[in-house]
Order: C-alpha cells, then structure tokens, then sequence
C-alpha cells in the first residue's frame, strides 16, 4: 500500500540563507473574475512609487506586502497575475519567514529580486520553485515583459479552466439528457396503456348503463347481460382492474424521478458565491451522484454512508460540487478500465462523510486500476493525467486541489494501490473564520 500523501501542507521551508531546498508545484486553480493583479512583497515602503512607475501599472493592481500582517491579508486572497520578491540588500523581505510554496501557489508567475552582489543565488532560486530570478536594476522593459507574460498565463489559464467546466456539462448534458428519457419513456407508455383501458372501460360501463335501463323498463335483460359479459371478456376487464393502478404507480414514480434529476441539477448548478456558504455535504454528494449517474451506473455500483452528527459546512456550494464530480467521474474511469472486456461485471465507489471536532471529512473510494507510485505527487498537477490520449484534459484534480486548497484552507490527501483501487480524503474545516485567524497567527509567530 502506498502511505498516503499529504498535499497542501508542506512544512518544509525554502530559505536563501541556507536550509533545506525543496521544490514545490504550483497547483492549478480556478481564478477570481478581478483583473491582472501584482503581489510584490518589498518591505522598503519607500521604493513604491519606483515599483508603480517601473511597472507601468496603477496603484489599484498592486499589493504592497510590507510586513506579517500584510502578508497574512493577501493569502486569503485570490491568486495573482504576478509575485514579486524582494531579497535584495535594501529589503528584509526575508525576514517575514514566509513559506515559498504558499508564495508560489499564490501566483501565477512568480519572481524572486535580488542585488548584484547575490547572483550565485539565482540556483537555489529555481531550485526552490520560482520562475524567474533577476536583479533589482534590470532594465524596466524586462521587468514589464515579465509582467505582460503573467498576464497572458493567467488568461490562458482562465480559459483552460473554463474549457473544462464545459467539457464536463456538456458530457454531462448528454447523461442527464438520458437519465431524463428513460423514465419519460415508460410514463408514455403507461399514460397510453391506461388511455386504451379508459376506451374499454367506458365500452364496459355504457353496457352497464344499458343493463341498468333494462331492469329498471322490465325489457329483454337476458341480451343486455350477455351483451355485457361479452364486453367484460373482450376488455379483460381482471387484467385491467389489476394492471392500471399499477401502470398509475409506476408513472408517479417516473414523475418523482424526473423531479429529483431537476432538483439534483438545479442544486448542482448553484452560481458560485463570493462567499463562503453554510451546506449540508451528504445532500450535495447526492445531488451530484444523481446528476453524474449516467456516467458511472455502467461501470460501477454507488454506495453511500453519511455521519449522521456531520452539521453544516461553510463551503462554496458550486465549486464544491465540481469537486466532487470530478471525483466520480475519475472513479467512474479508472473502474471501467479494470473491467476491459468484462463490461457484465462493475466495481463499486463508495462515498462517505466524517465529523470530526474541527473538520467534515469527505472519503471518495473506488475498486479501479489504481495510481502508480511514481504518478501519485503529480496528479494535482495541471494537464497531468494518466488516462490515454483524447480521455481527460488532465484538470479535473487540479481544479479539486485548488477549490478545496486554497480557496477553502482545507486538505486533499490521496491513497492509491495498483490494483485494488483509489481513496481520495478531502478535509474542510467547519470553521473557516478560525482556520483564517490559525493561519495568521501561524505566519505572525513565524516571524517574530
């Protein structure tokens, strides 16, 4: 079995002074709708003007991260375009102790500045995981040339991100499109069948009314009753009897189905909040499951266990909800790929929730193929995708990463054995307001 992987949380410190040097990945993300933005983290105040006018950029797209308590502020913001450093000697940038993966993960391109005299420190630079490393007084054009392609990254990546999202509604447009169909189809048929007995039963009853009229005017009620008799074995009118009230039942029930794939997919469309929102986890999970069963009620069989003592989760409703399609869907394909040519023969995925005294716990199982050792680092890595060509876009977990990551500050861990199948475990705090003041207090001790 492969030891489960932490990732989110590194504790390892990249430091130019020396130290451990480790290189970390930025993980995809799903970005905020503000425009181009710059972090530059200086604690000169004074060369602000310079950077503004340096950059050709206004005020407004900056932000200055001068000390802890900046610091603190601008990681619970969206990612930025560009990440500035500045270590040179005018600057105790390091001095703030911040941790490089969380500065890296934070922006789409990420600089470290430093003075001439430290250029034998551009190696560890890259080694740590930045993107470009130069010095305070390069030339003005390099420094907006690096800004323009953080710009041209960030959209790329907004619009990648977007191709995603309408991969999966499209795919899944089709599955619901069928979900919807089946049942509408056997309520058709059932409102026909009791359309025709209607017909009968109302040839039975006018001889009924016949045979009524007859006793009451004292006329010929042997031939009305045969008449009748005949109508009634004709119509098979015990088959009837039998037979509609159950056609009745099971179109209700078609009824109810169609209803809850709308409901599930009006719940799954919910827009995205700004805001963190209070969210019963077991019935977006169901939702979901409902809305994306198309997709793995071939390959697999879906089962379900919620804790009971499990309360609301403050959450972002639509985005959570991807994550967990995206989940299923991965289950989905990596179950129907051990059946090979056994398509009779399924796997099963099993959902599940947790409460624990400071997290929901959210557990994905799946009897599929399984990641190999050397893949399971990389597949929160975006375009990274083990499933063949033309399969997935290989964002689906780095989309995960980044919602459950940064946007909610909670944990994606994932166990894997070839084989036998994968676990992915998401934890998302049930106080977001508290996971914010830990993480401030964190980076305040830190540097003192």
């Amino acid at each position: 079995m492969v030891s489960p992987v932490l990732v989110g949380q590194r504790a390892a410190n990249w430091r130019f002074n020396g130290g451990k040097q480790q290189v970390f990945d930025r993980p995809g993300a799903l970005f905020s709708s503000c425009g181009v933005r710059i972090l530059l983290i200086d604690t000169d105040s004074s060369r602000r003007q310079t950077w503004l006018r340096r950059l050709q950029v206004p005020s407004s797209d900056v932000t200055f991260v001068t000390s802890s308590a900046d610091w603190a502020t601008a990681i619970k913001q969206p990612r930025y375009a560009l990440g500035i450093y500045c270590v040179d000697e005018d600057s105790s940038a390091r001095d703030l102790d911040l941790e490089t993966d969380d500065l890296i993960a934070l922006c789409h391109w990420s600089i470290v500045m430093f003075g001439a005299s430290q250029a034998n420190e551009r190696a560890a630079c890259y080694r740590a995981g930045f993107d470009d490393c130069v010095t305070v007084d390069c030339e003005d054009a390099l420094l907006v040339s690096r800004y323009r392609r953080a710009r041209e990254l960030q959209q790329t990546e907004q619009r990648l991100a977007q191709a995603q999202k309408l991969e999966s509604i499209g795919e899944l447009a089709a599955g619901i499109a069928h979900e919807i169909n089946t049942p509408i189809q056997y309520v058709g048929d059932n409102t026909r069948f009791v359309q025709d007995a209607c017909q009968e039963l109302n040839q039975v009853l006018a001889l009924c009314a016949k045979l009524v009229a007859a006793v009451e005017d004292g006329s010929d009620i042997k031939s009305a009753t045969l008449e009748l008799r005949n109508a009634m074995e004709e119509a098979d009118v015990e088959y009837l009897a039998e037979e509609v009230p159950s056609a009745i039942g099971q179109s209700l029930e078609g009824v109810d189905r169609v209803a809850n794939i709308v409901r599930a997919m009006k719940e799954f469309s919910h827009p995205g909040a700004s805001e963190m929102t209070m969210t019963d986890i077991a019935a977006a999970i169901e939702n979901t499951a409902m809305v994306a069963r198309n997709e793995w009620k071939y390959v697999a069989s879906m089962e379900t266990s919620f804790d009971s003592e499990l309360p609301l989760v403050p959450c972002l409703p639509g985005e959570l909800n991807q994550v967990i399609l995206n989940m299923i869907v991965n289950a989905a394909h990596a179950i129907a790929a051990t059946l090979g040519n056994t398509p009779e023969a399924k796997g099963t995925i099993r959902i599940s929730t947790e409460a624990t005294p400071e997290h929901a716990v959210i557990r994905i199982r799946d009897t599929g193929q399984g990641v190999a050792p050397e893949h399971i680092e990389q597949i929160f890595k975006p375009f990274f995708t083990t499933k063949v060509a033309g399969k997935g876009t290989g964002q689906g977990l780095a989309i995960a990463h980044s919602v459950i990551v940064e946007k909610h500050h909670g944990k994606i861990e994932v166990e894997s054995e070839v084989g036998r199948g994968t676990c992915f475990t998401i934890r998302l705090p049930l106080q977001q307001e508290q996971a914010e003041v830990d993480e401030s207090r964190s980076l305040t001790a830190s540097a003192i």
